[in-house]
């Protein structure tokens, strides 16, 4: 059913106008389009954000709250989340993947910043002076993952100039210490001042969002066994194993009595941390949008795109608009669908039973009008992807009232984030991480 015109001009010129309004407020110079609206625009919310913190928060009363801002916040801007939240009651500190990142994020604190604990979780391993003098400089804790870099940050006396924090491996095998080393960490851990002590001790889950599974049994015993070695000689250490899925599911995992703090990456972004998990008060912090450019009456017999991955091959012509966006701007390619449907290739149930030529017909038809891949939210309602998705334009399906001007949401409140990830065939991490730098940032 279509949109009325009214409703669907009403909601788009809406945003149109709430976007202009904003961007006239600012330099025009900095805006970088000559007074026009981008092409392709992501905003984002700190409504949202801090919003999510506290529905995290919410869910694990009296555990402390690490928001994972590596890769850039997920997308959405390491600089911009971190001051967002900082300040916000239970916070742990952030975690960053890399040295780097680490030390941008210390940069785009500021002042108000320059205490807040930043953990750096890959980018110590392969650990040398030249990092701890790196994370020294820049006040970054760096988490020991691996028994040789164990070895080489105790003789650099490295335990006595900095904060880090310890990381076992118990069942995830990519990094963390050896659980046969705890006793001997221990060991030397009791014979240091507190000063000296690392500041938490963790592992990652492997399946947090399964943790009936025998690894997630497994892991958590090992986890509450590497609890009892370890508190006993380093009692202010915090303990913290919990992702997003694992605070989803804190109830069967026990995070209360297993550890101190919880780390929410995803779900901090308003995106449930699996496929049809419950959303618990998260909302989309992002949202991406593109302009429509042009709009077109594909006749039957015609097609659409690159390659002609898509074409009208029924009797009812079908509206695409064309979408200033395209796998440069945080679209997947493997989003594209609507690949043509010709005769002996409609479906099935299209093909058996009387009136064969009208069956198929009507398939074609609905295959048509849905069109395949991924979707976007337009003119009220979702869209589906025709044809092949380029590096700067896309088409979509659209009615018949559907103007230049008007604006389709690829990402955020309109949109299942899950569902598009399952049409480009990945997850919601990827897609996120992946809107360019060419995509105008709106924060608010």
């Amino acid at each position: 059913m279509k949109v009325p015109p009214a409703e669907k001009s009403d909601s788009s010129s809406s945003w149109l106008r709430e976007f202009r309004e904003r961007e006239a407020a600012r330099n025009s110079a900095e805006a970088g389009f000559l007074g026009a609206p981008a092409r392709v625009v992501a905003e984002f919310s700190q409504k949202a954000l801090r919003t999510n913190y506290a529905a995290i928060q919410e869910q694990v009363p009296g555990l402390a709250i690490l928001p994972m801002i590596k890769a850039n916040a997920y997308g959405h801007g390491a600089g911009w989340a971190g001051r967002a939240l900082l300040g916000l009651p239970g916070l742990y500190g952030f975690g960053v993947a890399t040295l780097r990142e680490g030390a941008e994020l210390r940069s785009s604190l500021g002042q108000p910043g320059q205490r807040e604990r930043i953990l750096v979780f890959s980018g110590a391993s392969g650990w040398t002076d030249e990092k701890g003098a790196f994370c020294e400089r820049h006040g970054l804790t760096p988490v020991i993952a691996d028994d040789q870099d164990w070895a080489v940050f105790v003789r650099g006396g490295w335990l006595d100039r900095i904060s880090y924090e310890l990381k076992f491996n118990t069942g995830m095998n990519r990094l963390g210490l050896s659980l046969n080393q705890a006793s001997l960490i221990a060991k030397l851990l009791r014979a240091k001042p507190a000063e000296s002590h690392p500041s938490g001790v963790l592992s990652h889950l492997a399946a947090a969002e399964n943790p009936n599974i025998r690894l997630s049994l497994l892991q958590r015993e090992r986890f509450l066994w590497l609890r009892g070695q370890l508190a006993p000689a380093v009692p202010s250490a915090h303990f913290h194993l919990g992702n997003s899925a694992a605070i989803w599911n804190q109830k069967n995992w026990g995070l209360k009595d297993v550890s101190d703090v919880v780390r929410p990456g995803l779900s901090l972004y308003g995106v449930a941390p699996w496929d049809k998990a419950p959303q618990r008060g998260v909302t989309p912090v992002c949202a991406l949008r593109a302009s429509v450019l042009a709009v077109h009456l594909l006749k039957p017999g015609e097609s659409i795109g690159y390659g002609g991955a898509f074409s009208v091959t029924g009797t009812k012509p079908v509206y695409a608009a064309i979408l200033g966006a395209g796998y440069a701007d945080g679209i997947s390619r493997r989003m594209s669908g609507g690949l043509a449907v010709g005769p002996g290739l409609a479906p099935p149930e299209a093909r058996r039973g009387t009136r064969k030529g009208a069956r198929r017909e009507s398939a074609q038809l609905e295959r048509e009008e849905r069109g395949g891949g991924g979707y976007v939210w337009l003119g009220g309602r979702e869209r589906r992807f025709l044809g092949i998705v380029s590096m700067d334009l896309c088409a979509v399906t659209c009615d018949a009232d559907t103007r230049v001007g008007d604006w389709g949401e690829i990402y955020g409140p309109h949109v299942d984030l899950w569902a598009q990830a399952r049409a480009a065939s990945t997850i919601p991490y990827e897609l996120l991480t992946s809107i360019s730098a060419r995509v105008q940032r709106i924060y608010d």
